[in-house]
Formats: structure tokens, sequence, C-alpha cells
């Protein structure tokens, strides 16, 4: 091995040999082992074995240490061709303190040197004038030093143009400078940055064809920083351009698409998946399958059967096409899929696939539509899209009397429709035809024999996976029978409205014309007392007794006339509503006072702490609903006992409640309580209509407020009325 002598003869490029003072190899840079092809065996050795022409020259350095070689040529190199003339210098060198040996430099000659210069610069020249690409040379100012054939083809304006700039050549061609100003804006900010190189994409036009080049621009500096010049060449990329335009277009298509598709390396991992892909399996990202074996994405008995049936015959024929399914992400659903597979040169995998779930289940409801259809009593017609008629079912032939020959290839409006057909349901049908649209309702038909029948119908359209439309479904029962029935009922309904009118009416009259006679009899009682008062005349006790009672018989006839009137008006909806908004308490107040004077004897328990309640009510039907109450609390409870009036108040409600302690109601009975004309079974000797309890429900109820009654047999009635204090007056 050689013995490093000094690193420094291996840092330059100038081939240098280390030897002793006998000519043995000490030393060798890379250049001198390059050059000589000097192997580690020749290493080993001498000199003078290896240049066997220089001997003679040798020995003088021998003879003379201070002599120095200079220029000495080469003639003959063992073992080596050398193409170039070489010479040789020689000088002795120290090795180290104790022993001297010689340094051998090898230089090319001047004259080999500009051979070799003029053949390397025609050696550039040719290959930049041959080159497939606009090449040029510029200054600092951009103007050309060299432009190539293909850049300029015309031989004299290659000449002319150097020394010119871009801006020149378009005024020469009359060509608008747009060009030129982006490029000189480029290599200015190029030249500014002392850049090494800087690319673009520029397009022209030429006889209306657009062209796409792309520039690059090196930028060759002086050792001390110094601009020198720059070297540029364009490569048209017009093929690369309308690959990428391809590429894009493909790109968006596979992107837009409506099928998954899905790219996997020949380790059955994904590299690529489109958005309908990620879709289809639940997923917010493609990222979570890029890099993911396809094996995770379906279940395992799924897997078996694409990697033991399908994959081997992929493997065969390039190409497989079945169905598959698996489950999208974290959920039970599950999805069928057509997957269309096929494999690339590098055993990577094209696959489609196309979610046929909801097909497969429109598929399933069709078969066993098609079995209900055959055996339901109902008519069933499919249509294709144009409303043509495909199929009927038995039930429809056996209730219309036509064949599926008959009416096969026809509209249903034309065949069932007919004179009496409603024309508002012949819109409806053709408006739900135009768009499409679901349609029910009855319609009145005609059959095969002319007769007519009602049929209740139900039309759906039918929608493929892409939402076209493929065929109409229509099932219709026939609801003849139903139609007459209604008929009859309809009948039935109008005469016992008019007779429900009529009752009303003459309730109404009724109550009107008992009115007046009894009006009559009460001013002609009440003259009678006056007349014996003013005569002072002696007459029996008993005329007082039988004057009074006249009187309260008058009185609750009237109560009852009252009654029986407000209910037909009722009936008729003939009552009027008209609520107010003002104070509560004097209203209330005078409700009670009229109420003792009546009944003077009653005693009241009244608890009413307020001073002002404002609300709207109308005031004579919540008279007349207090009035029932209180009248009630009288008549079924004893005279010695309280009857308990309280008031309470709230931000949204009053409530009255009023308390006796009289006979009660059987508690099996309440449920009857509100009904017109009902009495409970403990009230016989009690006189009454009937009628008080179910007009009070509905005054308080048109008040939006209710009533509630609380009662046990012989224990007394709790009667409580809750009414809101604002509602919107009619």
């Amino acid at each position: 091995m050689l013995t490093k002598t000094n690193s420094l003869i291996h840092l330059i490029s100038t081939p240098v040999i280390i030897t002793d003072v006998a000519f043995r190899f000490v030393d060798a840079n890379e250049a001198a082992q390059n050059l000589l092809a000097l192997s580690e065996q020749t290493l080993q050795g001498s000199i003078l074995n290896f240049i066997d022409s220089i001997e003679e020259d040798l020995l003088k350095l021998i003879n003379n240490k201070n002599q120095s070689l200079e220029n000495i040529r080469l003639l003959n190199v063992s073992n080596l061709l050398i193409d170039k003339s070489w010479t040789l210098k020689a000088s002795r060198y120290e090795l180290n303190q104790d022993e001297e040996g010689y340094c051998f430099l090898l230089e090319e000659s001047q004259e080999e040197k500009f051979k070799s210069i003029e053949k390397e610069r025609d050696f550039y020249k040719e290959l930049l004038d041959n080159m497939p690409a606009d090449v040029g040379v510029f200054n600092e100012n951009q103007k050309y030093l060299y432009v190539n054939p293909h850049a300029i083809k015309d031989p004299e304006m290659r000449k002319w143009i150097i020394g010119k700039d871009d801006f020149d050549y378009c005024k020469a061609r009359n060509l608008p400078t747009t060009i030129a100003k982006d490029r000189r804006n480029k290599f200015k900010d190029f030249i500014k940055n002392k850049s090494t190189y800087y690319t673009f994409e520029e397009t022209s036009e030429r006889n209306n064809v657009a062209s796409h080049n792309l520039r690059i621009v090196y930028g060759f500096y002086n050792p001390d920083g110094s601009f020198k010049y720059a070297l540029g060449y364009g490569i048209n990329i017009d093929q690369l351009k309308n690959y990428e335009l391809i590429n894009i277009r493909q790109q968006s298509a596979i992107e837009i698409s409506n099928d998954g598709i899905a790219l996997l390396d020949g380790n059955g991992q994904y590299t690529y998946v489109n958005n309908a892909l990620v879709k289809m399996l639940g997923l917010k990202s493609s990222k979570y399958m890029i890099g993911r074996n396809w094996r995770e994405f379906f279940p395992e008995s799924e897997v078996s059967h694409l990697a033991d049936d399908v994959y081997p015959i992929l493997l065969e024929k390039n190409f497989w096409r079945g169905e598959a399914y698996g489950y999208k992400l974290n959920s039970n659903e599950k999805i069928i899929v057509e997957l269309t597979m096929n494999l690339m040169p590098d055993k990577g995998i094209v696959c489609i696939c196309r979610d046929v779930t909801e097909r497969k289940h429109q598929e399933e409801q069709l078969k066993r539509l098609a079995l209900v259809a055959r055996n339901t009593n109902s008519m069933v017609i499919i249509s294709d899209a144009n409303s043509k008629i495909e199929w009927v079912n038995d039930a429809f032939t056996s209730n219309t009397g036509y064949s599926l020959e008959d009416i096969r290839g026809r509209e249903p409006r034309t065949i069932f429709n007919g004179p009496e057909t409603d024309q508002q349901s012949i819109d409806k049908l053709r408006e739900i035809e135009l768009n499409q649209l679901s349609f029910s309702g009855e319609k009145l038909s005609y059959k095969k024999d002319g007769s007519t029948m009602w049929v209740y119908l139900i039309v759906n359209p039918i929608f493929n996976n892409n939402g076209k439309l493929t065929n109409w479904v229509s099932v219709e029962t026939d609801i003849t029978p139903i139609k007459k029935a209604e008929l009859v009922y309809q009948n039935a309904l109008v005469k016992e409205k008019t007779l429900s009118d009529l009752k009303s009416q003459f309730v109404s009259l009724a109550s009107h014309e008992f009115r007046t006679p009894l009006a009559g009899i009460m001013t002609s009682i009440e003259i009678v007392k006056l007349i014996l008062d003013k005569e002072k005349a002696v007459y029996p006790d008993r005329i007082d007794i039988h004057l009074e009672r006249c009187i309260e018989e008058i009185q609750r006839l009237t109560s009852i006339m009252d009654n029986v009137l407000i209910s037909g008006k009722m009936q008729l909806g003939k009552m009027p509503f008209e609520p107010v908004t003002r104070d509560f308490i004097p209203f209330f107040n005078e409700v009670i006072k009229n109420f003792q004077m009546i009944f003077p004897d009653r005693k009241l328990e009244i608890s009413n702490p307020f001073d002002l309640i404002e609300m709207t009510f109308d005031g004579k039907l919540l008279e007349h609903a207090f009035n029932n109450i209180f009248n009630n609390a009288n008549k079924y409870s004893p005279k010695d006992t309280i009857i308990k009036i309280e008031l309470a108040n709230t931000n949204e409600v009053i409530q009255l409640t009023v308390i006796d302690y009289g006979i009660g109601i059987p508690e099996e009975e309440q449920i009857h309580l509100f009904s017109s004309f009902f009495r409970a079974s403990n009230t016989i000797s009690h006189h009454g209509t009937g009628l008080g309890l179910g007009i009070v429900k509905q005054f308080i109820e048109i008040h939006n407020g209710k009533v509630t009654i609380e009662s046990k047999i012989n224990e007394g009635c709790k009667v409580v009325i809750t009414l809101p204090k604002s509602i919107q007056p009619i």
C-alpha cells in the first residue's frame, strides 16, 4: 500500500506521482491513477518498469541532485494507449527529514489543449445546433449571443438576431410584444436575485393554433460571482398539455361519477379512491382508505369468497365482474355492489363499484309485489314510463272485463274514463303524470260492458337508481258498495239535519212563545198582590202562600225556558260570543249580589281578596254559567248549610271554586254530568231539566277555560272553573 506523503496532492487536478530516490512509487493522486490506469500491483513497483522511455533522463537526476527535468516528452508508456501528447516535469522532493524522493507532474501540451478545446467547442456546437429544442444564449442585457436552428430556422434571421433581443425580434416580425415583456420581467428578477435557473410556461398562437412551451433558463457566473451568460432552452409541451387536459377531464369524470372507483397496487392496498366510493362506504375522506388493504373493508366471508374464488379468475383472464357486499363504516348497514375489476400489467387492480343495494331491494319488493298482485283482490295495473299498459292482474280482468290483450299498449285514461267521470280527477291524474308525482283518490271508471264502478285509486311512479322514471304502478279497489252506502247515509243525514233544524226551530219558537204568557201571568200576580195591599182587604194567609208559589213556579219555568232557548241557539250555531276586556271584580260582585237578592236566606261564605283583575270575557255567557252553578248549589243542599265561593288569581288564569254540602252526585254517574237532559238518580225530588251543566261547560270552553266537578254522595259537591285572563275577541 502507498504511504500518503502529502494530502495536498489529492486536492489538485494535475496528475502527480511521488517516488523515493530509487524511483519506487510512494504516492499518486487520483488524477494520475485515472490517467495512467495505475493498478495496486503497479504502484508496488518502480516507475522505471512502467515508463521505459525516460530512463536515461532519470539517471541525470541521480547524478545531479540540483537538476530538474522540464518538458520531457513521453514517447511510450507501458500497457497504456495515450491519444494526446503529454510532457513530464520531475524534481527532487523531500519525503521527510532523512529521505528524499522525486515528484513527477504530467501536463498536457498546449497544442493538444487547443485542439482539445476546439474539438470540444465543435462537439457542443454540433450538439446545440441539432438539439430538438429552442436554445439561446444571452448576455446580462438579454441580448442573444447564440440561437440554434430549432429556435429560428431562417439562417439569415439567426445571424441577424445576434446582439438583439426579443423586442427587436417582435418588431421585425410585426408581432405583439406581450411575450417579450413577460420574458424581460422574469429575466430582470433572475439577474437581480442571482438565481441558478428559472422556468416558466409560455403560450403563443400561430395561424389560430395555440402552442405551449416550457422555457428553462440557466445562469453561469464567474468565480468572483459576476454574471457570465445565460443559457435558455424551450421544449414544446403541446402533447403533454393534451395529456394533462385529458387527464383532468378523466379525473373530473372519475370524481363526479356515481360509481365508486378505486386503484389498488400489487399488494392490494388502495392508492386512489374517488368521492363516490368514499360516500358509499360512509367515510368522510379518502385518506382513511389510502394505504390500507381491501380486506379491511369486507366481512370475513366475503374476503374468503373474493380471495379464493374471484382472484384466481382475475389472474387468469385479467377481468372479473360480479356482485359483492360489505358494510358501511361503524354501521350494520349492508351495501351490495356490482363489482368490476381489471388487472393491470404491474399487478395493480382498477375497481369499479356500483351501489345496487336499492335496486336489489326494489327487485325483492317487485317480486313480493308480483306475488301479492297475483293474489290480491285489488286491481293492479303496471304501465311503462309513457303510461302505456304493460301488465294487469287477474283481479283487474275479472272486475273490468278487459283482458291484457285488450288494453296492452294503451293509456288508462283512454279506456276507463267516461261521460260521468269527474273532470277534476282527470285533470289531477294528468298533472301527476306530467310531474311524475304520486296520487290517491276516488274516481268513477267504466267497465268493458259500459257499466260504471267507483274505485279508490293509488298511483305511484317507479324510478331507477339514476332517478329516471321507468314505470307506473296503479292499485285500484272497487268501492262501489261503499259509495252506494255513503249515498244512503248522506240522504239520511240530510233528513236528520232537516229534522234537527226543525226541532231546534220549534224549541226556540216554543221557548219564546212560553216566555210571553209566563211574563203576563207574573205581571198579573204582582198586580193582584198590589190590589190586595191597596184595598187592605182581609184575606187568608194561604192566599199569599199560593201567590208566592205561583211566582216561584213561574221563575222556575222561565229558567227552564231560558236554558232550552240557549241550548237551541247553541245547536243552531247562533249563540253570540262577544268578549271584551274589563275589570272582572265588579262583574263578579254583581253576580253574587243578584243571587243573594233572589235567595236572601242562603248563607254564603265568600273569599274575594282582590280589588282589580283585568281580563277578557263575555259577561252574558259567564253570568249565565255562574248562576247555573250557584243555583245548583242552592237547590241540592239543605237551606241551613253554607255555600262557599272562593276566587283565586294567578298571572295567567283566575279560578272560581263553589263548594256545597248537599246530596252530592253518585260517582258512577259523574261521567254523564255534562250530557244534555241528564239528571242524577238522587235528584228526582228536585226540579230540573238536565241542561244547565252542559250549557256551563260550553260557555266556559268557548272562553278557552275548563270546568271540573268533584263529588261524593251525601258529602256535597265541589265545582272548579278555570278561565284564562286573555283571549282574542271575535
